[in-house]
């Protein structure tokens, strides 16, 4: 019977050797090569082995808790997405599951034992570590997290020959790659010979060849050799400094450098080469480099896994520059009030004592005060979360455990590390709001420095916030003066009041607008407002244009304002009717310059200084107008449709003055070529006349010539564009003329046979007839004439017969004649 292995289990510390020497020589992309040397195994879960367990990159060490609160801050923002929790904390997603489902234990098994619910006694439940634990007869579902199991000491025959032949697969160095790269370096010399000898021919010629030769290495001008890009962020360097900075002392130049000394070097070498001559004489000791090395690598990895960590303390709150400024300030006070001992009262009030001090000097230090376990509070709020029932049934919100401060610090993008105050014995005992007298002093904001101010202030140095109680009675009496005096000097130094009153009524919107809290904007959102206000202000721009230009109207390519204006005929009192001219030459010098027409040519530079009116004066002007419009009408409450109505109304109505139209004025004028416009026409001599008429044909020859230039490139490029288009119509041109031949040749066809078919209805049936009587009397006289056959063919037979009788009669009448002459011969 075959024996049926079943791929996958607990893997072993072989299988672990053999699959990283695998990966040495093979990568990490060829797992199907790689699952071939384990026979228990697939290459799905070699893949998840190298990946959840051998890579040297996986953190195997206890879990920080910046770790733990990152991992639960993720999955409260990231629920179950554990494949992308598990980079952003640097650790594996089945350990990020597992650590997390262990925080939930803990917080479950905290509160048990708050509410008295895990008893010591045989009553008591399974924990979750037994509960989780795997009982005999049952398979862990993921064997590829775990650690590998220790080699027997008898292995299996199994394990010996997937042993032996991933040796010898894994060491054999003489295969197919081998004689490839064997005959690759031989046509390499080849090509190298044939480059050599071309160029020592060429310079026998007298051709000299610079060749640059490749380097096979690294590029050290363009690259960087060994470069570790730092992550993105902001990292203390100053350990990094410090070690730039610091003097090589003691330190030899080869041992800068990295060289090792000659006499080391040879013994390596002789070691080396002591080394192969014992290989060389034990030709049957198996040697497997590959699972040598994977040990080593392996006692590497467990020496770095094992090996201690630096301690990570927080940074000191008070420097040592603080520290010196604070023994300067005594070593000044003492001096000060040494220099004033003996002195008056006066004096001695403005130094205050500080010597009470030195008895602190021998206080103990206060216990720290209790902190808020973040990470376990959002443990159990998760759990609360993962635990609750459904809405619908009606019961109590899940409740959330808080620190005072009144959050968790998960509440954030990111979660707020707590940062431990060690007690301060010199500190004010008591402040105002302070609720615990031995704690760290603090105000009321999170996070706020602790205080270093001493308990006696009488000089009033630090601020009233955190000025402290005095207490002795005659502090307290100083104090109390001191805020009276205080208090009288401000408000003597407050101004004389007037009477003058200035009201101002408050915007309801700035208000809402200050209550409103102050939000970033979305970058998406951002865009879209920033686009619909570039449309809007493009579609304004487009909207201010004048209305030939909106229209495509015809209008004049260049415009000189003042000749234009020069050449109207306007009165010095008619003030209105110059102004509407001059806006009207200045909008048409914009038109032209702003908006030219094709074809066209400016000098560079040329810019339009029209100012363009603000929408709002448009707006008023246009109701004005619209106003004034509709009252001359007499209709004022008509829209701008209906006025357009009436206005083309009385345009229909009224006789258009004939003297005034294109088609009067048009003959009346002619073309200055001296001033390049159109001037009366009386008003030129007849030689202008002509010189403008025959610039009017050189300017309609050049743009026929223009035109026609353009229209030979356009019907080039629809040559080439359409030539395949044109080639193909013109075949299925012709396919369409034959179709068509074939057509009527084919209808002619159909109708001659269709007229045979009409004459054969009419005359068949008779020749059908004539033809079966001629049939039938055929047949008839042929069966006659074959019985006439027969009777003639009888007799014959007949006839023959008696023939042959006779034949035979007088052959035997000549045989016996013969007979008896040979008898009378004889006689």
């Amino acid at each position: 019977m075959v024996r049926i292995i079943i791929k996958g289990g607990v893997w072993k510390n072989t299988e672990d050797e053999v699959l990283k020497a695998a990966i040495a020589k093979y990568g990490k992309n060829q797992w199907a090569r790689i699952s071939s040397l384990l026979v228990r195994k697939t290459p799905k879960q070699c893949k998840a082995r190298w990946y959840e367990w051998l890579d040297p990159s996986i953190k195997k060490t206890e879990w920080s808790k910046e770790e733990d609160e990152k991992l639960l801050h993720l999955a409260k923002l990231m629920p179950t997405q554990w494949r992308t929790i598990a980079p952003i904390v640097g650790r594996t997603a089945t350990q990020c599951l597992e650590r997390y489902q262990k925080l939930l234990d803990e917080a479950e098994q905290k509160e048990n034992e708050e509410l008295g619910l895990a008893g010591p006694g045989g009553e008591a439940g399974p924990s979750a570590d037994d509960v989780r634990r795997l009982r005999p007869g049952e398979i862990d579902p993921d064997p590829e997290t775990k650690p590998a199991r220790p080699d027997p000491i008898d292995m299996d025959e199994d394990e010996k020959e997937m042993l032996s032949e991933a040796r010898a697969r894994l060491a054999n160095t003489q295969g197919k790659k081998a004689k490839r790269k064997a005959r690759e370096r031989q046509l390499e010399e080849a090509r190298r010979l044939a480059v050599l000898q071309k160029k020592r021919e060429l310079k026998a010629a007298g051709i000299i060849m610079r060749h640059k030769t490749k380097k096979k290495g690294m590029d050290y001008n363009a690259d960087i050799p060994f470069e570790k890009k730092p992550a993105a962020g902001f990292y203390d360097t100053s350990d990094e400094q410090a070690r730039e900075t610091t003097a090589p002392v003691g330190q030899t130049l080869r041992r800068l450098e990295n060289k090792r000394k000659p006499e080391e070097e040879d013994a390596e070498r002789k070691k080396r080469q002591r080394r192969g001559k014992e290989g060389d004489n034990t030709p049957h000791e198996t040697k497997f480099v590959a699972a040598r090395d994977a040990q080593i690598q392996k006692l590497k990895e467990a020496e770095s896994i094992g090996r201690r960590r630096k301690l990570m303390l927080p940074a000191a709150q008070v420097g040592e520059s603080e520290l010196e400024e604070i023994v300067k300030i005594g070593q000044a006070g003492e001096e000060a009030k040494a220099l004033v001992a003996g002195g008056s009262e006066a004096t001695e009030r403005l130094l205050s004592d500080y010597e009470g001090l030195e008895k602190a000097r021998m206080a103990r230090t206060p216990r720290t005060a209790p902190q808020h376990d973040n990470v376990m509070s959002e443990a159990r709020n998760l759990r609360n979360m993962t635990m609750t029932q459904t809405p619908l049934l009606g019961e109590e919100n899940t409740p959330m455990h808080t620190d005072p401060t009144g959050g968790t610090g998960f509440e954030s993008a990111t979660p707020r590390h707590q940062v431990a105050f060690t007690p301060n014995p010199l500190a004010t005992p008591m402040h105002a709001g302070g609720p615990d007298v031995g704690a760290t002093p603090r105000d009321q904001r999170v996070g706020a420095t602790p205080l270093r101010t001493p308990i006696r202030d009488n000089l009033s140095i630090n601020e009233e916030g955190y000025a402290a109680a005095g207490e002795t009675p005659r502090e307290q009496r100083v104090q109390l003066g001191s805020a009276k005096r205080a208090l009288k000097a401000a408000f003597m130094s407050l101004p004389k009041p007037e009477n003058n009153f200035e009201l101002l009524v408050p915007e309801e919107e700035d208000a809402e607008d200050a209550e409103r809290p102050v939000a970033e904007e979305d970058a998406a959102e951002r865009d879209a407002r920033i686009k619909r206000l570039r449309e809007e202000e493009e579609r304004k721009a487009l909207a201010r244009r004048s209305q030939p230009v909106q229209q495509g109207l015809p209008r004049p390519p260049n415009v000189d304002v003042e000749a234009l204006l020069q050449n109207l005929n306007i009165s010095a009192e008619d003030e209105a009717t110059r102004l509407v001219n001059e806006e009207l030459a200045s909008l048409l010098r914009h038109d032209s310059v702003a908006y030219p027409l094709p074809g066209t040519a400016l000098p560079g530079g040329t810019r339009s200084n029209y100012d363009m009116p603000q929408d709002e004066y448009m707006d008023v002007a246009k109701s004005a107008i619209h106003k004034e419009l509709a009252s001359a009408l007499g209709y004022p409450d008509a829209n701008a449709e209906q006025l357009k109505q009436g206005l083309s109304v009385l345009a229909a109505q009224e006789e258009a003055d004939e003297s005034l139209s294109w088609a009067n004025i048009r003959p009346k004028l002619a073309f200055n070529a001296a001033e390049k416009r159109w001037v009366e026409a009386d008003t030129l001599e007849p030689e202008a006349r002509v010189q403008g008429l025959a610039a009017q044909l050189n300017e309609c020859r050049e743009q026929m010539a223009r035109e026609a230039q353009k229209a030979a490139k356009s019907e080039k490029k629809l040559n080439v564009t359409l030539g395949g288009y044109q080639a193909r119509a013109r075949a299925l041109a012709q396919r369409v003329v034959g179709g068509f031949d074939e057509l009527q040749r084919t209808q002619g066809e159909h109708d001659a046979f269709a007229h045979l078919r009409a004459n054969e209805r009419a005359t068949g049936p008779a020749r059908v007839g004539a033809l079966k009587e001629e049939v039938e009397r055929l047949e008839a006289r042929e069966r006659m004439l074959q019985g006439r056959y027969a009777e003639l063919a009888h007799e014959r037979r007949e006839t023959e017969g008696r023939v042959a009788a006779l034949e035979d009669r007088l052959m035997a009448e000549a045989e016996a004649l013969n007979d008896a002459a040979l008898a009378e011969l004889e006689a």
